[in-house]
């Protein structure tokens, strides 16, 4: 077959064109700069598009720019250098001209090339999920980490460093190529975002500038997160890596939030303490406590493999097995090169994965980690489907008699007072109710925030891509794509879709923190407004249409005229990010969520006065012990949800000010809440990617949805309760219908 990478053919892999030269569709050349036939299309997404070329009977992987923007060419351009410049079998080989323009007939713009080895194999998440998550061993381990050293020691030494080490960013060679090398084979790749190091580089981070922020959730230190890395930030990453490699889990299923710690040596009971301390300190939270150098690793490894080797475990007894010198020997031969190169190793950086600026950082994904990017060109990941026992979940009613002892759920009943007046648009949820009914799929990186229209024909997603897509509810297809955001180098933290019908109103977390206005029917762009210079993180429009509300990143809650887009309130009261904001359904009253694990009610003037719109603090809700990431209100207005890093959701009757339940999903951080419109369930995303529901009067668990492999960061019914969405760090978009 022969693919025409035109991007504006009509039909790039027509079937006739297989031994052609010529497209017959639209006239562009098919064996591009003289050599690459493409074979087949390998995957889709971010900046560009994979696919698999001939290359005059060898195969290899040519990577196509679909982008046009400045930034992504310099990032794209970027790539090819450093490629070039790094010769090692762990790292994909780019030719001097593997990177090229190609013209298009008819087309004054140029299609930006990059062909590179054709690497057979699995990246180590995929690999892992294929054996069942079953954790590799400590000597497998020990190993890898020396395979991973050497390859960081020669991107380092060309004064540059990777910036997002992550199992998905590491390759095994299949077998077959595996044989060329003797040995398991670990290849590292994505080298799209490259920056050289220098002294000035250094110096800048010394005074406190902060440089372009590149962050996967789970695995990035916490100075990457504040855009000031450091060469030994790869070290954490790669220390993140091996617990999920030891364990067969993400690592931020270990993260202990109150503690600021992970806690995952116990699932790794069949490795050394001593592989574990080092473990611990390539994670280290201060960059200086990490190992200082790839040196520094590869004579640590040289010790724990003699000593492993010398002392292995066996069901609590030591056994005396030989020692292999092939550490020793490797490590000398890295002494050996410093001694003849004679200097000192400089290191540089190299950022991978697609760049996107982000001042977020989880805080958040707060207390539960760093915000993980996926692969720009990377194929979507399969889906965990993870069974959980239903009876682990526990709700406890803050008036039960012993309230510091989970209960049993029908225990939690709430007042029938507090259901009355809901609306009664669909029927109460039960068991096997729900059934996944749709995957969208389009967005490069992790779907933040999600809103259905009222007439529920449609939904937004909004995503760290920086991109906002348009989809039809019923057949899951793209309407549009609105590129605002992301044509100014932000992310979108929030999505919201007028009571009426007529606007889109969109927020972004980097890069000035900018609101956006869009026409819903037409994409139109109707107003940018700018928010604050640390960013918007939530938003959320009155029932009225008139106000918007936005809580931003460092601690106030803006007030906003929907019409002129002219600020007209602050409210101030939060100590840390405010992740999430709500109105009531009436429209007095606006609820507040934040990283200080408060939530605030604030009343709410409907007309403004000379200074502006009248509010003031009405009420504060206390006793989640994490940050809280999500607020809602029950349609009756009666009762306040709240999802935290504390591992609950919590609810609360407004008229007393109490909190009434806490429902406990053993699931980990619960990012996301909403109510059905009828008012009988209450929904929560979870950090692992479950979605529990929860009937609302007898407090059982109906039902738990396992259909998304990361965190679930945002959820929404349709209004007439009949279908449930949810946008999750995976970047899909799931629809799940309810019978």
């Amino acid at each position: 077959m022969s693919y025409c990478i035109n991007p504006y053919c009509p039909r790039p892999a027509d079937p006739l064109n297989a031994n052609n030269r010529i497209c017959r569709q639209c006239g562009s050349e098919l064996v591009v700069a003289g050599r690459y036939r493409i074979v087949k299309l390998l995957g889709t997404g971010g900046f560009g598009q994979t696919f698999e070329v001939d290359d005059r009977g060898f195969p290899k992987v040519l990577k196509v720019l679909t982008e046009q923007n400045p930034k992504a060419i310099t990032l794209f351009k970027q790539e090819a250098a450093v490629l070039q410049r790094l010769r090692h079998p762990g790292i994909p080989a780019v030719e001097p001209g593997g990177y090229f323009t190609f013209t298009p007939r008819y087309s004054k713009t140029p299609v930006h090339c990059l062909v590179m080895e054709k690497i057979q194999g699995q990246n180590l998440e995929e690999w892992l999920g294929n054996r069942n998550y079953e954790p590799i061993t400590q000597q497998q381990a020990v190993g890898w980490l020396l395979q991973l050293t050497e390859i960081l020691h020669q991107v380092h030494n060309q004064q540059y460093f990777h910036r997002d080490i992550k199992p998905a960013n590491i390759m095994l060679r299949d077998p077959a190529q595996i044989k060329a090398f003797g040995t398991e084979q670990l290849t590292l790749i994505d080298f799209g975002s490259a920056r050289a190091v220098s002294g000035t580089y250094l110096a800048k981070m010394a005074v406190g500038q902060q440089g372009t922020v590149i962050s996967s959730k789970g695995y990035a230190p916490p100075e990457q997160e504040n855009g000031k890395p450091v060469p030994q930030s790869d070290f954490f990453g790669l220390g993140r890596t091996f617990v999920q490699l030891l364990t067969g889990k993400h690592p931020l299923d270990f993260y202990d939030p109150l503690n600021d710690e992970l806690r995952w040596r116990q699932a790794a009971p069949h490795i050394s303490p001593k592989l574990a301390d080092f473990i611990d300190e390539l994670m280290a939270r201060l960059p200086g406590k990490r190992p200082q150098s790839t040196e520094v690793i590869l004579q640590r490894l040289g010790e724990l493999d003699v000593m492993l080797h010398q002392r292995g475990k066996s069901r609590g007894q030591f056994m005396v097995l030989k020692p292999p010198n092939r550490l020793l020997d490797k490590l000398e031969q890295w002494k050996m090169q410093l001694v003849l190169g004679g200097g000192v190793v400089l290191f540089g950086v190299v950022a991978v994965t697609q760049v996107n600026v982000y001042r977020l950082g989880l805080s958040s994904l707060g207390n539960a980690g760093a915000v993980v990017e996926q692969s720009a060109l990377e194929v979507t990941q399969d889906v965990l489907s993870v069974p959980e026992n239903v009876g682990e979940t526990a709700v406890t009613p803050v008036n039960s008699p012993n309230n510091s002892a989970p209960v049993k759920a029908a225990q939690g009943k709430i007042s029938p007072s507090l259901l009355a007046s809901n609306r009664q648009l669909s029927r109460t949820i039960a068991v096997n109710d729900i059934k996944l009914s749709n995957t969208l799929t389009g967005h490069s990186q992790d779907v933040r925030s999600v809103a259905v229209t009222p007439d529920g024909g449609a939904i937004a997603s909004g995503s760290f891509d920086g991109t906002i897509k348009i989809w039809n509810l019923e057949t899951g297809a793209l309407i549009r794509t609105l590129t605002g955001h992301s044509d100014a180098g932000e992310m979108v933290s929030s999505v919201a879709i007028a009571p009426n019908g007529t606007l889109l109103v969109s927020s972004s977390n980097g890069y000035g923190g900018t609101i956006k206005i869009w026409n819903l029917s037409t994409g139109e762009l109707l107003d940018t407004i700018a928010g604050t210079s640390l960013g918007i993180s939530s938003i959320a429009i009155s029932p009225d249409s008139k106000l918007l509300a936005s809580g931003s990143e460092e601690g106030n809650i803006y007030l906003w005229d929907l019409d002129s887009g002219e600020a007209i309130g602050t409210l101030n009261g939060h100590l840390g990010t405010v992740f999430s904001v709500v109105f009531s359904p009436d429209g007095q009253t606006l609820a507040s969520a934040s990283q200080d694990g408060s939530i605030k009610l604030w009343s709410v003037a409907s007309q403004a006065t000379e200074s502006g719109l009248a509010q003031t603090e009405k009420q504060q809700l206390s006793g989640h012990v994490g940050t809280v990431f999500s607020v809602a209100f029950s349609p009756n207005g009666k009762m306040l949800a709240s999802g935290s890093a504390d591992n609950t959701i919590k609810l609360w009757d407004l008229s007393k000010g109490q909190e009434i339940s806490s429902f406990s999903g053993h699931a980990g951080t619960m990012f996301s809440v909403a109510f059905s419109p009828d008012g009988n369930t209450i929904a929560g995303g979870t950090l692992t990617g479950r979605i529990k529901l929860w009937n609302l009067a007898s407090g059982e668990l109906v039902e738990t949805l396992s259909g998304h492999s990361r965190w679930v960061e945002s959820i929404a019914f349709s209004p007439d309760g009949g279908r449930l969405a949810s946008g999750s760090g995976d970047r899909t978009i799931r629809i799940w219908g309810i019978r």
